[in-house]
């Protein structure tokens, strides 16, 4: 199997345990960057059910250059992202009730529980519901994430970047997680959040051993079984 065979595979898989999670519904799209300044993407559809078939290639303008599928009307925000940010190899955009709750609040993603240690570095908010489906506005959506791994849209959803699906995955389902345990401490009081220290502690241990692969092996189970 070829390498972009095996990204596809990876990608419809991440899409799959994203649906299974109920974190994407009919909206949503996940990006991978391939060689030669092209982009493997999900096309316009509900992104958990995309199968092989579906995925598109573009170019880093957003111009399809492969597949029949359509792209999505916010590829620019992927596209400025890439451009700004070497670093990224594949993005999510999602919409989970908990990312919008969160960014219309005027409230910061607190670390609150191990699962937010990602997050440490704060996950800045976009300040407009708008869809991002111009260069201009993708361009502004890459400058509020800057060097951090995730930013929301307030009213909208959430972003997150990672250097492989793996890694966006474990960000995409801790994100909201994340978001979820803030809302519901909340409620009860004042919480306590970890500092810095902390949080660079728990990745320090995360990055040892099978620590991820536990983790994907979890929610790939929970998809396929």
């Amino acid at each position: 199997m070829n390498t972009i065979e095996s990204v596809k595979e990876k990608m419809v898989l991440v899409c799959k345990v994203l649906q299974q999670q109920r974190l994407v519904d009919g909206y949503g799209h996940v990006t991978v960057r391939l060689p030669d300044n092209r982009i493997l993407s999900t096309p316009l559809m509900p992104p958990g059910k995309v199968a092989l078939r579906d995925l598109i290639i573009l170019d880093m303008e957003g111009h399809k250059l492969e597949g029949l599928g359509e792209p999505n009307g916010e590829t620019p925000m992927h596209t400025s992202i890439y451009k700004a940010r070497p670093d990224v190899q594949c993005i999510l955009h999602y919409h989970p009730d908990e990312l919008v709750a969160v960014g219309v609040a005027g409230v910061d993603i607190k670390v609150v529980a191990n699962c937010g240690a990602h997050f440490y570095r704060g996950v800045p908010v976009f300040d407009s519901p708008i869809l991002i489906r111009t260069n201009a506005l993708g361009d502004k959506v890459a400058e509020t994430l800057g060097d951090r791994n995730a930013v929301l849209l307030r009213g909208h959803g959430g972003t997150a970047v990672a250097d492989n699906l793996d890694e966006l995955l474990r960000l995409g389902i801790n994100l909201v997680r994340t978001a979820r345990i803030q809302i519901m401490a909340s409620s009860l009081g004042p919480v306590k959040t970890h500092s810095r220290e902390e949080a660079e502690a728990i990745l320090a241990i995360e990055r040892r051993g099978n620590a991820m692969r536990r983790f994907l092996d979890y929610y790939i189970s929970e998809t396929l079984d």
